[in-house]
């Protein structure tokens, strides 16, 4: 089994690097997104210059995230170098930090919530030891608390069960 894994990281090591025009799918994969951002605020309603309508939020971002996903793809089609190896490891550390929120929120409350996201999120960097990484997670969760509950009044519970 442990030549396997040798064998197999030797095999990456020496595998062609991606080019960097791929990249322009993530750019597509944006562009896409942000349609949907710019229609699903449509049917909310834009409103007037004078009152924002309930849409206007999702699709001033909309148009904002288009424009930035034609500078990717626009950028990354110019390039014609080798692209970095994607972080996978990081990626799936992001994607369980937004999976984590989003279960532990309406369950333990947004600070403890917000707490463990920001944790889960910096476990792959060793530059940030794991002192810093809580002291990171506390002011993070205690201005979230701030933030969301203090000066925006969303309906969040800062603790669950409290």
């Amino acid at each position: 089994m442990k030549d396997l894994l040798l064998r197999l990281r030797r095999s990456e090591d020496t595998a062609r690097p991606p080019h960097a025009y791929l990249g322009a799918l993530g750019g597509v994969a944006l562009l896409i997104l942000s349609i949907v951002f710019i229609l699903g605020g449509y049917e909310l309603g834009v409103g007037s210059p004078r009152r924002l309508g309930t849409g206007a939020f999702p699709v001033i971002t909309g148009f904002i995230l288009a424009v930035l996903s034609l500078v990717v793809i626009a950028s990354d089609l110019r390039d014609t170098s080798d692209a970095e190896r994607p972080d996978w490891i990081s990626f799936a550390a992001i994607g369980a930090a937004l999976a984590i929120f989003a279960l532990t929120v309406g369950r333990i409350g947004l600070v403890p919530g917000a707490f463990l996201t920001v944790i889960t999120a910096s476990v792959p960097d060793p530059s940030l030891p794991i002192v810093g990484k809580i002291i990171l997670g506390a002011l993070v969760s205690l201005a979230c608390w701030a933030l969301f509950i203090g000066l925006i009044g969303l309906p969040f519970a800062p603790f669950g069960g409290l």
